[in-house]
């Protein structure tokens, strides 16, 4: 249940826009363009709050092309700052995500881009607290000006996945546009995930000398019986390493060479590829990946997924998903392990998952788990939610910490994964911050 929708154009309306929920004693749920898609869109964590919508505020305050930042606001979209940055020195860290997704939210949500993590772009916020004051972090002042992180502590982390105030705008990192961009692609019997995915980890922790997020995805987890689902074209026996190579010619050269031989005892990897992004056509399927690596967004993969043709029809299309994202270990005995463990969780509740390991470190991999459901069916949508909440505790006890929650489970995910000490600390900043619980009430804490 939504109480209202504000749409403030600037920071004073957002400041107003406080100043009188605070009066009025409303709760207020911000969001940046709302599609948060397979974790709750733009629905609030708890009834009876006002969503305020930052999609107006679409400024991109600063753009400085000698150092690689830009200042801009929770509005602007990947398309918007990706065709500013269109024949310069810098490119854009993009997601797999629709065109118009938030560059601001994304990164606050700790979402993936291409290239690396995307809450490694975020050097700097500009939020109004809950008592209408305006504050900044990481160096940004308020004049909007950035020239990097200056004496003194960095609240930026803070406000990631927070509910302490309202941001306004983000300090993005840009990538430095390479020379050569080389797009993995390698089709692999799903038999090899354990192999493929130690493999790809070893790879990385000896060192890749190329810039770029590998991907080992589409794994499909199947039971034997239910209505599941899977989007058009995915192969249910195969899995697909993919990524980007960035750097000089001979960088990525010595890139590929590596990372042959780490796969050399996956079978199928034989068939690895590294193309040149810029020469793959858009009648291959690798097209949108390829435009991602070239820091150019798109919705193709979007629309190929859930059979739709603009995203617009996302959340009322006839295919629902939802999206668990745990950290998952990259090596091949745990790998293993973990797909025993979540391919019963599968059989049990007849309900179809497709798993995927963006390699953002050398520690860990970020695991994102769709679970695809038709929403014509009658008990579709209820087995896919249960799917979800079983892989959640599987995991966890598994050791595989959630990062990132839906508005279903961010409290809770919160609270099951931190100390007692922990949670105080959060409540004591939280009480100090918004006292009277204004902001996002049931996201990630009280």
């Amino acid at each position: 249940m939504i109480a209202g929708v504000a749409r403030p154009q600037n920071v004073d309306e957002v400041r107003a826009v406080v100043r009188r929920a605070a009066v009025e004693g409303r709760r207020l749920y911000p969001l940046s363009t709302g599609r948060n898609w397979g974790m709750g869109s733009g629905v609030p964590a708890k009834d009876e709050n006002v969503v305020v919508d930052l999609s107006a505020m679409n400024r991109i305050r600063s753009l400085d092309l000698e150092n690689g930042f830009a200042v801009i606001e929770p509005g602007v979209t990947q398309r918007q700052l990706a065709e500013e940055l269109r024949d310069t020195d810098w490119m854009l860290n993009v997601t797999s995500s629709c065109a118009d997704t938030s560059v601001v939210g994304n990164a606050l949500e700790r979402g993936d881009g291409s290239i690396r993590s995307r809450v490694h772009d975020l050097a700097g916020l500009e939020a109004v607290l809950a008592d209408g004051s305006l504050v900044s972090t990481g160096g940004l002042d308020h004049w909007g000006r950035y020239r990097g992180a200056v004496a003194g502590p960095d609240l930026t982390g803070a406000f990631v996945q927070h509910n302490l105030g309202i941001i306004t705008a983000g300090v993005i990192a840009l990538v430095p546009r390479p020379q050569a961009i080389g797009l993995v692609h390698a089709r692999i019997p799903r038999d090899q995930a354990g192999r493929a995915v130690g493999a790809v980890g070893s790879f990385l922790r000896n060192g890749n000398p190329a810039d770029g997020l590998l991907r080992v995805r589409e794994l499909s987890l199947t039971p034997s019986r239910g209505g599941w689902m899977l989007p058009d074209g995915v192969d249910p026996e195969l899995l697909t390493i993919v990524g980007p190579l960035l750097g000089s010619g001979e960088t990525v050269r010595l890139a590929e060479d590596l990372l042959r031989k780490h796969l050399l005892e996956v079978e199928g990897a034989e068939g690895l590829r590294v193309l040149d992004a810029a020469a793959v056509s858009p009648d291959d399927p690798l097209y949108p990946r390829a435009l991602m690596a070239q820091g150019i967004p798109n919705c193709l993969s979007v629309h190929n997924a859930l059979g739709v043709t603009s995203c617009d029809d996302v959340d009322a299309g006839q295919i629902g998903f939802l999206v668990l994202l745990p950290k998952l270990p990259m090596d091949e005995i745990s790998t293993e392990n973990l797909l025993t463990v979540l391919r019963a969780a599968v059989e049990c509740n007849g309900t179809a998952a497709m798993m995927e390991w963006n390699m953002v470190s050398r520690n860990l991999a970020n695991g994102v788990i769709q679970i695809f459901f038709d929403r014509g069916v009658a008990d579709a949508p209820a087995r896919a939610h249960r799917l979800r909440q079983d892989a959640n505790g599987l995991l966890r006890g598994y050791g595989c910490p959630i990062y990132r929650s839906d508005i279903d489970n961010a409290a809770a995910d919160v609270y099951a994964q931190s100390s007692t000490a922990t949670l105080s600390m959060l409540y004591r900043l939280k009480g100090a911050l918004d006292p009277y619980g204004l902001v996002s009430p049931g996201r990630y804490s009280a």
